[in-house]
């Protein structure tokens, strides 16, 4: 198959959640290297699958790889190798190549637990894009038929977190069933390479006892900072489907602003250079009229005339009374009241 070893490339990185690029030439004109339809997939460690065309062509794909992979946006170059020709290396081609470029980005969320909320928090998660693996010791709880779609981790935890790693800059969701599963698994998710995101579920006391522990164990004060404890942002949720959109929002807002947002998000953190443009757009709801534009024309409505009849005498008008002081002053609105 052509371009075979191109999608076990693809299949590699999703599987390692290591994030590359896919080139795939779209247009030829005149004499240029390569075939209309040719894949190259570079990773992001280095390691190449396919070719462009060569030289010059392949060249360009790497260095367009860094910032396709940050901006998460497909891009198109066109290349004239009239102006690369290298006659003493044998490139003379003359003619141009165009090429598309596509992110292979795979962000990879693991949640710890298989209960109500990681029910719910998967599904919402695998919505947005997210490579889901859920962790667990109870069969019945974790299981294809509850988790479609989702790679499953089933085993003891202390087992799991010895033999298992998470792809590097991944997302961890700790929503275990009891206070030992998750120290365990924060301790993990502390010791992986370059986690994205930890969120800890449960209360402010539970909370301060496990990453004390943590820190009692040797773990820098820097990288329990880091971790987003009460895990979701702070929409006042009650319900677990509540808690498992707010846990969702949290995901995509460190993805798209940052580990720096905060719970509130009254630090928003920062947005890529698309994000802003969109949040400078014009609003669809505002429409600009025109000075010169013509008035929309007057409509005159004749009204029905009533039944004749005498004419009613009008009613006598009294000025109301003022109000006393303290009667006035208990009815008005505080500037607090909401």
């Amino acid at each position: 198959m052509r371009n075979e070893a191109v999608y076990e490339g693809i299949r590699e990185l999703r599987e390692s959640g290591i994030n590359g690029v896919l080139a795939t030439v779209v247009g030829l004109r005149g004499s240029s290297p390569g075939a209309l339809g040719s894949k190259m997939l570079i990773a992001r460690d280095g390691r190449t699958w396919g070719t462009v065309g060569g030289g010059c062509v392949d060249g360009q794909v790497y260095a367009e790889l860094n910032e396709v992979i940050a901006t998460e946006r497909p891009k198109t170059f066109t290349l004239d190798l009239s102006e690369n020709d290298d006659p003493d290396h044998g490139l003379i081609c003359g003619g141009q190549v165009e090429v598309f470029l596509e992110p292979i980005v795979t962000t990879h969320l693991i949640i710890c637990g298989s209960g109500h909320i990681a029910h719910s928090l998967a599904d919402l998660a695998q919505k947005l894009d997210f490579e889901v693996s859920v962790m667990d010791d109870r069969k019945r709880f974790l299981n294809a038929e509850r988790y479609p779609g989702c790679r499953l981790l089933l085993g003891d935890f202390e087992d799991l977190l010895a033999n298992h790693t998470a792809p590097e800059g991944a997302y961890v969701a700790i929503v275990t069933r009891g206070h030992r599963y998750d120290q365990e698994c924060l301790e993990w998710a502390l010791a992986q390479a370059n986690p994205h995101y930890i969120g800890l579920v449960g209360s402010r006391s539970k909370i301060h006892a496990i990453v004390k522990r943590a820190a009692d164990k040797g773990h820098r004060p820097e990288d329990l900072a880091k971790v987003r404890a009460p895990i979701g942002l702070d929409l006042g949720s009650v319900t677990v489907e509540e808690i498992a959109v707010s846990i969702a929002a949290e995901l995509v807002a460190v993805r798209r602003r940052g580990p720096d947002a905060s719970r509130t998000l009254e630090n928003p953190g920062s947005l890529s250079d698309r994000e802003q443009k969109l949040q400078r757009a014009p609003s669809p709801l505002r429409v600009k009229v025109s000075p010169s534009a013509t008035p929309a024309p007057s409509v005159k409505v004749r009204l029905k005339p009533e039944a004749e009849g005498p004419a009613p005498a009008p009613e006598a008008q009294q000025a109301p009374s003022p109000a006393p002081a303290e009667e006035a002053e208990a009815g008005a609105p505080s500037e607090t009241s909401s």
